[in-house]
């Protein structure tokens, strides 16, 4: 079973046992009075929800590493497996549908890119059989008009010669004046023409261009879009597989078990109650080792230090514990002592906590 450890308040209610042995005798003057305590307190929850079939143990019980402390009930465990088997089938659905999903998009992708590629060749292709094109074969191109311009003008200045001459009439003179100017007008009308049509092409390119662009921009924010959503679906299929391999370790074992040795400070629930994940259901003590808190003043603390030897009594017996300084509080509290814990060990969990005892405390010589 997954055991969930919380820790909890170091002092157990319970009922406290009356001292034992001889009479109480004067306590050494160099000792401090404490109160024994559990080392820590550990509550038991687990992590769904859950119906107890039944309690194994009582306040005050002593129990081993692995020990069962209650059963639980195994319809409830098996409606939790039945759900959470379906949860992970919808979860391997959900997962595979964005993955054929991305794989779809992928090959859209693939064939936009190829297409858009092909597209820009075919173009250059184009472009450059055009400008292969004899310009006597254009019609009105400004290579022609050119020529005729060129043709215009030369026939105006032979005519030109002649009539300074007396060999032509003026007037034919005249007419081949008109025509120059016709052929010019014609030639930029000719390179104007031209000049449009490059630009017409140009944003003809651009305008495929940027719709294949955005064909396949809008392709890679979808596909980014379903990435993302397959990511959080494996996600949560993961942590419904997880769930489900607990719950069926569970159904294997029905039992709520002890993380170690400890003692029985509480039990939370009654058989037939139905707790939510994560509520308490058992607090366990551990008292071996035990922890006895005490005050000592600031004349003395400064001697000492973590792991230093120390002498515990418990109540009125003269049996003495050895024990060692786990903690030294570094400030003082209200009434200027500093609060140091001692811990000594308790391995037939004899003793019980909250019980009156002295501490002499052994600091080691230190140069």
């Amino acid at each position: 079973m997954l055991v969930a450890a919380i820790a909890s308040s170091a002092t157990v209610a319970r009922q406290h046992i009356a001292p034992t042995g001889s009479a109480e005798e004067a306590p050494p003057a160099d000792s401090y009075p404490g109160i024994t305590r559990p080392r820590d307190v550990g509550t038991i929850a687990l992590p769904s929800a859950i119906v107890v079939k039944r309690v194994m143990v009582e306040v005050g019980d002593r129990v081993a590493a692995g020990q069962p402390l209650l059963v639980l009930d195994d319809d409830e465990a098996r409606r939790v497996v039945r759900d959470l088997r379906f949860e992970v089938e919808r979860a391997k659905a959900q997962s595979a549908q964005l993955e054929r999903t991305v794989a779809l998009l992928d090959r859209s992708l693939n064939a936009l890119t190829i297409q858009a590629t092909e597209a820009n060749g075919k173009l250059a292709v184009a472009q450059r059989a055009a400008e292969l094109v004899p310009n006597r074969q254009l019609k009105d191109s400004p290579e022609r008009a050119q020529a005729a311009y060129d043709q215009a003008v030369l026939r105006e200045r032979r005519l030109a010669a002649l009539a300074n001459g007396g060999v032509v009439a003026r007037q034919e003179l005249e007419d081949a004046q008109i025509a120059v100017r016709v052929a010019a007008d014609d030639l930029a009308v000719a390179r104007r023409a031209a000049e449009a049509a490059s630009a017409l092409a140009a944003a003809q390119a651009l305008q495929a261009q940027t719709q294949a662009d955005l064909q396949i921009a809008e392709q890679r924010r979808q596909r980014q879009d379903r990435a993302g959503e397959l990511a959080q679906a494996q996600l949560g299929q993961t942590e419904a597989q997880q769930k489900l391999a607990i719950a069926l370790e569970r159904l294997e074992d029905l039992a709520v078990r002890a993380p170690g040795d400890a003692l029985v400070a509480e039990v939370l629930v009654k058989p037939g109650d139905r707790r939510l994940a994560g509520a308490p259901l058992v607090k366990l003590a551990t008292v071996n080792p035990m922890i006895v808190d005490v005050d000592v003043p600031p004349s003395i603390v400064n001697g000492l230090a973590r792991g230093d030897a120390a002498t515990v009594r418990v109540g009125g017996s003269t049996v003495e514990y050895a024990g060692r300084i786990k903690t030294i509080a570094p400030l003082p509290g209200d009434g200027g002592a500093h609060s140091v814990e001692i811990e000594f060990d308790n391995p037939a969990a004899a003793l019980l906590s909250g019980q009156n005892a002295r501490v002499r405390l052994t600091p080691r010589r230190r140069s």
